[in-house]
């Protein structure tokens, strides 16, 4: 009777825990198709539809790095609470702007909690690994395969905890038995070395047990080794980065556990730097030039670099549209993302389009209340590889406007950009990513599935931001549903995403798409960072690295090829701190809006620089007849929260009040 009352506290206990992944609960099989209680899991394992079944189930708890919408536990709010987009809501589920004010607090995380739902995959992800070995009507080496795949799920969703939360709890691979004292289920935060360490070592485990590739398209967005390769890269160069490795003394005095050890490595360890760079290395060899390109077109532009670097890519820009080499990527025109060589890992399903209306101008029927800043808008380079501060004479950075059109890379009716006549000059002669990315003021829409009698009759198919524009401030509550946040407070849209096709208004249709989670620009800047940092030759399982600037300059240099600009020169590459900059910057360009951003400005420990600098933008309040207006750059002041900053306790999230309060182990991150 005793035991009997104590299996049934435990029981009560677990369901209670956050961290759900030491016990296979009730609550949770309750959920599941096949199964209403803890017994018939031995049923589920000796079927292999039903196995196969809760393997996909396993798969559902991957974020989707395309859904940037504040529905749902997939999604992912990155972008929205750092320097590189700004949200006009705020309000119900659309909080972004509580965590930017610093108001967020652990009683009320709204989506941001995602606590137990990351831990219950975990539990799931354990399950499916202890006991697929007992379904005997699958081979052998699909269960091994299976068990890779469940593993690398698991890996993912730890890291995803780890991102949001920084050190969290390490749960049991196995669930504990009814006789576990109760103190002993309490667990703590480990630290970032042990989480790292751990995930790493679950990665190393899909790697050897993943496939090189997917067998069909079917299976595209099941890992293979290069998937797996991929998070490792991303999660070994973090862990070598400040934050991790020594730049954190605001943590050690009340960031640790109950032994006193910090969660946070306060003594640098420059051998990170190198087991990073050796992780980048090993993926890189096996995919050495693996950048998505698009062949030239008759009408792609010339590009202003040196002779030597007119040569075909990835030696220099030629052979390439360097417009579409990078645009479609992203927009729906690589319709497979399994003949994408670049990608490395997509899930299957997304809700980009969803999350597009919210970046979408509203002539097209869009909410237009996602909006870039000027500081994301500056970063990006002329098409000669020169900052808009120090502009050439043969490209300058220039008040006025165009009085001719310039269509490039395609057809004005389709796939083509074109730059309108009475453009601000300020939107000519920049970089290929630039067009592909930043909807300015003026910008042009092919829109090919509105209808034609749908076609604004003011505006056209041009994304107009002055107040008295259909996609300006005045108009915002007189769309359908329209609400008096949506239009672009910064006189910015986000256009990386959208396809020529789409279309919001009614009869028009968006292009399918996929998400983007890890691709090889990635690894090849993860290459040249870490190999900056190092300050003489290791070998890392058998991988030897070194500061070795021809490599340096040659990734670094793919990455700029690609999108038409200049290369970095050997001087650039030899110099530490200057280059430190340019990776950081080739960082928020390449990668605007993937959900880079705010990991990079913590792990750099610059968010405390950047996050704090005023949100500015374009003068939304100027009509069309006072243009000159507009283009005055002001800070944003449309709302009281449309500002940003940053406090040492917005390096994490906080975790769950309702977790510390159920288990008195779990330190909250400070500030909380």
């Amino acid at each position: 009777m005793i035991k009997s009352i104590k299996k049934t506290i435990i029981v009560s206990i677990i369901l209670l825990m956050g961290v759900g992944g030491i016990f296979q609960s009730c609550s949770f099989l309750d959920i599941d198709p096949y199964t209403t209680d803890l017994f018939t899991l031995d049923t589920i394992f000796v079927k292999k539809e039903y196995a196969q079944k809760y393997l996909n189930n396993v798969y559902s708890y991957m974020v989707d790095y395309g859904n940037d919408t504040p529905w749902g536990h997939n999604s992912m709010p990155w972008n929205y609470i750092t320097d590189e987009a700004l949200v006009g809501y705020k309000r119900q589920a659309h909080i972004y702007n509580y965590f930017c004010n610093n108001e967020m607090t652990a009683q009320d995380l709204g989506n941001f909690d995602r606590w137990d739902y990351f831990y219950e995959g975990i539990r799931k992800a354990n399950t499916f690994i202890q006991r697929i070995n007992a379904c005997k009507e699958v081979s052998t080496a699909q269960r091994s395969e299976w068990i890779g795949e469940a593993t690398f799920v698991k890996a993912c969703v730890y890291f995803e905890l780890m991102l949001a939360h920084g050190p969290v709890p390490i749960v049991p691979d196995n669930p504990v038995s009814f006789d576990t004292p109760i103190n002993k289920l309490m667990v703590e935060r480990n630290t970032w070395d042990e989480c790292s360490n751990y995930v790493s070592n679950l990665l190393e485990t899909a790697i050897k047990l993943l496939p090189n590739q997917v067998v069909d398209n079917a299976d595209f967005g099941k890992p293979t080794k290069y998937a797996a390769m991929a998070v490792l890269s991303r999660l070994s160069l973090y862990t070598a980065s400040p934050l991790y490795n020594g730049d954190n003394a605001e943590f050690v005095n009340d960031f640790k556990n109950k032994a006193g050890v910090p969660y946070l490595n306060p003594v640098k360890s420059m051998e990170k730097w190198a087991i990073a760079a050796a992780n980048a290395k090993r993926l890189v060899d096996l995919k050495p030039n693996d950048l998505y390109t698009v062949p030239k077109m008759a009408n792609t532009p010339n590009f202003p670099v040196p002779a030597e670097e007119q040569a075909d890519f990835p030696d220099g820009v030629g052979g390439i549209d360097p417009y579409h080499s990078y645009a479609d990527i992203f927009n729906g025109e690589c319709a497979l993302a399994s003949t994408n060589k670049e990608i490395l890992f997509s899930r299957q399903a997304s809700d980009i389009n969803a999350g597009n209306q919210y970046t979408t101008p509203g002539f097209l029927f869009g909410w237009g209340v996602y909006s870039i800043p000027q500081n994301l808008v500056d970063a990006y380079y002329m098409i000669d590889g020169h900052s808009i501060d120090n502009a050439s004479a043969a490209y300058p950075y220039e008040t006025g406007y165009t009085d001719n059109e310039v269509v490039f890379s395609g057809s004005k009716s389709s796939n083509g950009f074109t730059i309108l006549s009475g453009t601000h000059k300020w939107y000519v002669n920049r970089e290929m990513r630039f067009y592909a990315t930043v909807a300015y003021n003026n910008s042009y829409f092919p829109s090919t599935s509105t209808p034609p009698d749908k076609i604004d009759q003011q505006d056209g198919k041009v994304a107009k931001y002055f107040r008295d524009s259909k996609s300006g401030k005045d108009y915002s509550l007189n769309r359908s549903g329209g609400e008096a946040e949506e239009y672009p407070m910064t006189g910015y849209l986000c256009r990386k995403f959208i396809h020529y096709e789409d279309s919001y208004v009614p009869g028009g249709r968006q292009k399918p798409k996929y998400n983007v989670a890890y691709r090889m620009a990635e690894v090849y800047l993860n290459y040249v960072e870490a190999m900056n940092e190092l300050d003489k030759s290791y070998t890392i399982n058998g991988i030897t690295v070194s500061r070795n600037v021809e490599e340096m300059r040659h990734y670094f240099n793919m990455i700029r090829h690609r999108a038409g600009l200049p290369g970095i020169t050997a001087s650039d590459a030899a110099d530490v701190q200057k280059m430190r900059a340019l990776i950081l910057r080739e960082r928020q360009i390449e990668f605007a809006w993937e959900n880079r951003r705010y990991f990079d400005l913590r792990r750099t420990k610059t968010a405390v620089i950047n996050e704090n600098a005023p949100v500015m933008g374009c003068d939304v309040t100027a009509t069309e007849a006072e243009k000159d207006k507009f283009y005055n750059v002001i800070r944003v002041k449309e709302r009281d929260w449309t500002y940003k900053v940053f406090t040492r306790r917005q390096t994490f999230l906080p975790i769950p009040k309702h977790e510390i309060d159920k288990n008195p182990n779990l330190t909250q991150m400070p500030g909380f």
